[in-house]
Parts: structure tokens; C-alpha cells; sequence
């Protein structure tokens, strides 16, 4: 057989589509499992965008099954644009926005667009697992800064600032609301890091998935500070929730997106029309979008609650911090495993196969979450979050009488 390219093994399996490859089999078998590892939305997107697309597809136009321009729709990326700006963002132009065939091609799309071997990347520790391997597989080589618990998991602006090296660092990636531990980047570490890396000639690139999905404080556009150097990332699979329908969208200067639209033409050709429609329509009707998503939040925000209660209730030496954002919770359980001769990825793969509880090993994310597991807390209704945190209970106080 011809050889295969060795840096397509520098593209790590994914973990989550791992752990879906087993709970499918599990549940094949008939197995009841309790999903806290997903990381896609809990609630269907709203019934009135529902029936306005059963009405789009009941019509005989050949618009919703064929191409588009690359960069995405023109009506959709004014209306992105326009979105940003009422949502409180910045004031774009639509050649400022292309759009992605999801969050990950978007994410892909950016490091094609801005990286070359040799270029230094620096990233959060933990950050969402996606990246490093994209960072890897385009040449680049990841600089990791850490951000600890007992600081709200903050990056410190003067480590992130003694990482970048002027000539050398390329990129700083930044996820706000964060995936996995759901911290809200503050806005003066915010400006402390997009100031200084742009006076050092790196772009700064921000992961915004979870913009609207804020329960305490506020999105910080990070756009604001360095608007030459910053490219933003973002998706339509959280808010509505078109996670299978693979959309997103990139903004930034010019330059750098007419660069991710060579890199989209190249490689999806053109984000799915359906999809793109759907958005459009969303997107348009600013009252009720702004009425659904102030009811996934409170949604969310309920089942979060009951999970800090579980956790309080049955985990009570386990460290957590409170998520302002997203859809998770870091829950580190270093105080029951230490000691036993297991990491997070251990643990995870046991709660999976004794206790049909699927979680997201911390291990993934980075060193500062080794003995930790990231709870999804958007898929489960309340009881059964609650029922799966006492299950991660059981487990550990198992294992620790088992010693």
C-alpha cells in the first residue's frame, strides 16, 4: 500500500466522537445512559423558525439545494453583521464576515488562512481539545500558558505576554465563554492580551461559540481592542442549536477573511444553503430570537444549578468553579482519585461501563484538569443530572474502598 501523510496522525482522534462511538453501541445494547458529556444543545431550536422552514421546503425553489456563494449568502452576512452590532459587537461590514460549515471548519479554516510551520501558537491550559492538533497538524508548535482554579480559571496576562514571542508567536487563541470550564474572559485581561500581541504582530484569535449563552456577567468583544489583529470564531450549532446542519462564521479584517474564504472554497466549496437560510430566518426576527434564547438560558441555567447541588450534596471534598457561560461544568476530583492510579481518562472510561454515565475526561483539555471530568449540563433534565453526579459518587467512593 502507498504511504499515508505522517502529519495526518498529528490529527488526534476525538474524543467526543469516541465516547459517542460507544455509548451508540451501548445504547444498542439497550442501555440507559446518562449524557454529561455532550456538547450540543439540550432543546430543540425554536417551533416558529421550525415552521417557517417546513414552509420554505414545501415551496418548488431550487435556492434551498443549491450552491452559494463561497463567503456564504450576501443576505446572511449582512444580517450577521447586523446581529453582532445589536447583540452589542462591533460595527462589521459584511465583506468582514464569511460563512463557515460549522465552528470546527471555521476553526480549521482560520489556522489554514493565518499559520506556517515553524510559527508558535499560544494557548490556554485548558483549552478546548480541537486545537492543538489543528495548531500541529498546519506545522506550528503550541506555547501553553496556565490558567488556575483558584483564579476563575483567568489566564494572567503577564504569563500570556511572556509567551509571545515578537518574530515567532503568529496566534493567541482565546475561547470566550470557555469550553470546557465555562469562565467568562474578563475585559481588561481581554485588552491586556489583544493590545500587547498586536504591538507584537500576532493575531489574536477568539473562539465566541458560547456569546449568548452567559448566565452571569457579560461577553467581552475582544474585536474592540486590536481590530487589525483579532479574528473571531463563531457558530450556529449553541444558539439555535443547528449543531448537525454545520454552520458558522468568522469575522475580521479583510484581509485575513478573504484569506478563510480561499481556504472554505477549497475545501467545503459552499456552507449547506439549508442551513444558511435557517439562520437568515433566525437572525431576522431579532424579538423572537431574543425571547428563545433568554429561555434556553434560563433553561440551562436551572439544570446548572441542580448540578452544583448534586455535586455539593454527594461530591463535597470535589473542586469546581462556578460557569458564568457555556454549557459545562470542570468538576476536579483530584481529592478521591489521587493516589489510586488513575487520571480523569481512566475514571471516564469506568463511569461509562459500570455506571452508564458519559463524561469527557479532563485529560483532554489540558494538565490543569488531569483529575478532573467536564459535565455537560444542558442534555440531561435536572433529576437525571442529579442522578448521574450521585452515580460519579458511587464510583469513586468504590474505588477508594477498593484500595
Amino acid at each position: 500500500m502507498a504511504r499515508l501523510a505522517d502529519r495526518v496522525w498529528r490529527l488526534r482522534e476525538s474524543p467526543t466522537r469516541r465516547i459517542d462511538r460507544v455509548r451508540e453501541e451501548l445504547a444498542r445494547r439497550g442501555a440507559d445512559l446518562i449524557m454529561l458529556s455532550t456538547g450540543q444543545p439540550g432543546v430543540p431550536p425554536p417551533r416558529w423558525l421550525r415552521e417557517r422552514l417546513a414552509e420554505l421546503l414545501a415551496a418548488d425553489d431550487l435556492k434551498l439545494y443549491s450552491y452559494t456563494p463561497s463567503a456564504g449568502l450576501s443576505e446572511l452576512r449582512e444580517a450577521i453583521a447586523e446581529d453582532v452590532r445589536r447583540l452589542g459587537g462591533p460595527s462589521l461590514e459584511p465583506e468582514q464576515v464569511v460563512v463557515t460549515a460549522g465552528g470546527q471548519s471555521a476553526m480549521w479554516s482560520v489556522a489554514a488562512a493565518l499559520l506556517e510551520p515553524g510559527d508558535e501558537v499560544v494557548l490556554v491550559d485548558p483549552t478546548f481539545f480541537a486545537y492543538p492538533p489543528i495548531v500541529e497538524y498546519h506545522g506550528a508548535r503550541v506555547v501553553w500558558v496556565r490558567a488556575r482554579p483558584e483564579e476563575g480559571y483567568q489566564p494572567d496576562p503577564e504569563e500570556v505576554k511572556e509567551a509571545i514571542r515578537r518574530g515567532r508567536t503568529k496566534m493567541v487563541v482565546l475561547v470566550t465563554p470557555d469550553n470546557p470550564t465555562g469562565r467568562v474572559l474578563r475585559e481588561d485581561v481581554a485588552r491586556s492580551i489583544a493590545e500587547y500581541a498586536a504591538d507584537a504582530g500576532a493575531w489574536v484569535v477568539v473562539d465566541e461559540a458560547y456569546k449568548t449563552l452567559i448566565y452571569e456577567g457579560r461577553h467581552v468583544w475582544v474585536y474592540r481592542y486590536a481590530p487589525d489583529s483579532v479574528v473571531a470564531v463563531n457558530t450556529f450549532s449553541k444558539d439555535p442549536g443547528l449543531a448537525g446542519w454545520r454552520l458558522g462564521y468568522v469575522y475580521g479584517p479583510r484581509d485575513a477573511v478573504r484569506a478563510v474564504n480561499r481556504v472554505v472554497e477549497h475545501t467545503v466549496y459552499c456552507p449547506p444553503s439549508i442551513a444558511q437560510y435557517a439562520a437568515l430566518v433566525y437572525l431576522r426576527e431579532w424579538k423572537l430570537r431574543m425571547e428563545f434564547i433568554e429561555w434556553v438560558r434560563s433553561v440551562y441555567a436551572r439544570r446548572r444549578d441542580a448540578m452544583i447541588r448534586a455535586v455539593e450534596e454527594h461530591l463535597p471534598d470535589a473542586r469546581y468553579v462556578r460557569p458564568q457561560g457555556a454549557m459545562f461544568l470542570v468538576l476536579d476530583l483530584e481529592g478521591y482519585v489521587r493516589g489510586l492510579g488513575v487520571d480523569s481518562e481512566a475514571l471516564a472510561e469506568r463511569l461509562l461501563a459500570e455506571e452508564r454515565v458519559a463524561t469527557v475526561p479532563g485529560t483532554y483539555f489540558g494538565t490543569v484538569t488531569r483529575y478532573a471530568l467536564r459535565l455537560s449540563f444542558v442534555s440531561e433534565p435536572e433529576h437525571r443530572i442529579a442522578e448521574g453526579v450521585r452515580r460519579i459518587a458511587r464510583l469513586v467512593q468504590r474505588m477508594r474502598g477498593a484500595k
